[in-house]
This record gives structure tokens, sequence and C-alpha cells, in this order.
């Protein structure tokens, strides 16, 4: 996995990240600003989604028509694509502290660029850290990972973040979430116990990579600063 920050200069924060063989995904995050008095929340702030599945362009058009969705504006995204919407939008909005924007809005934005195989996980990631870059303030950052339960008698073993091959291939896909302190409730049995121990465990290397790549960034506008 690799990513770069703050690669759009009409947005607060973003991040292009991309798996080698995967996909590539463009998010960017504007705010918190000003919103008209008709979409306006008192006591918190309004965070608008646009999820843009990928389009038969080339790279160059895809990124020169991301834009962060004006307020109240629709996804861009397939009918078929709702539920999937409707489960990222709960977990990055669970995450946005956003009692601490009142009368204000968010704005945030995804693109893909290239996808081979189920997106929600790196959707995910790249989304986090947008909002890192964005400076947003959160209740908690996370982490996601895909894992694909294969079809025949259980010998095979589980693939992690799967292809778009190996997932047709996979009789079950799981979608697994963490933060940082994580404790799980309730209890799972055989495969999906199985299953969300390996994610776990690939989340810790996801949040290793989120400190790094902050790091890096950090490290590099100083010694700008210094020179």
């Amino acid at each position: 996995m690799e990513a770069s920050l703050s690669v759009l200069s009409h947005a607060d924060g973003s991040c292009e990240l991309w798996q080698k063989g995967r996909g590539r995904i463009l998010c960017g995050v504007t705010g918190p600003g000003d919103v008209s008095s008709s979409r306006r929340i008192f006591d918190r702030a309004n965070v608008f989604f646009s999820f843009n599945r990928l389009a038969t362009k080339n790279r160059e058009e895809l990124v020169a028509a991301v834009k962060v969705p004006s307020a109240g504006s629709a996804s861009a995204s397939s009918a078929s694509a709702q539920p999937v919407d409707h489960f990222l939008r709960s977990v990055v909005e669970s995450a946005i502290d956003v009692d601490a924007y009142p009368r204000s809005c968010i704005q945030i934005c995804t693109q893909e660029l290239e996808m081979d195989g189920p997106g929600d996980a790196l959707q995910l990631n790249g989304l986090c850290m947008a909002l890192i870059d964005a400076g947003i303030r959160m209740r908690h950052i996370f982490a996601a990972v895909i894992v694909g339960l294969p079809s025949g008698d259980g010998q095979q073993e589980m693939v992690v973040d799967p292809n778009q091959m190996e997932a047709n291939a996979c009789r079950a896909l799981f979608t697994f979430v963490f933060k940082p302190s994580v404790i799980l409730a309730g209890k799972l049995l055989g495969a999906h116990s199985n299953a969300s121990e390996l994610a776990e465990r690939r989340c810790l290397t996801v949040f290793d990579f989120y400190r790094r790549k902050i790091q890096q960034k950090f490290i590099y506008y100083i010694s700008r600063t210094l020179s």
C-alpha cells in the first residue's frame, strides 16, 4: 500500500491511496465551512458525501473531474452501490467529532481511479487519511480490510483484500473496520472468528502505515520551514 497526501489543491485535505494490483482511490475533504441556513444543524456539523465509482475515462480526466460536492449534492453512485455507500457513510460519520463543528458542513468525496475487486476497504482507508490531512477533529481513526472466505472444503487459506477474480471465487466476503483500541462485542464462531483475527492483524499494519505517512508529511514541512 502507498499514499500521497495533499494532492488536491482545492480541498483542505486529500489522499491518493493505491494498492498494487488492487486499485487506486482519490479522496478529498473540505471543511468545516459555512452552509446554507436550510441545511444548517444547530448543534453539530452536517456531513455531505459523494462516492464516485470508476467511469470509462482515463486517469487525467478523472483527476480533473474530482471536485468536493456542494452541500446537499447527491452521490454519483449507481443504485446498486447505495447499500455500500450507506455503510461507508456510517463508518466515516461516526468517526468524525461532528459536535465540535456546530452550524457548519464538512464535504467529503471519493473517486475511484483504478479498481480490481471490492473497494470498500481502500475507500475507507483513503478517507481516514484525507480526514487526518484536513485536520478534522475525530473521535477515533479507523482502518478497514476485506477478508474473502474461499469456496470448497475449507482447506484453502482466507484471502485478504482479494482482487475481482479472487472475490468471485469466494463464498463470502467480510469487511472489517477497526479502531486502534477495539473490544469486540459478542462471540464469533468458526470461519468468522478466524477472519476477524486475520483482519485485526492486517489493520495493525494499516495503522502503522498511517503513522509513517503523517510523520513523513510533517518532517517534510518542518525541513522546508527550517531551510
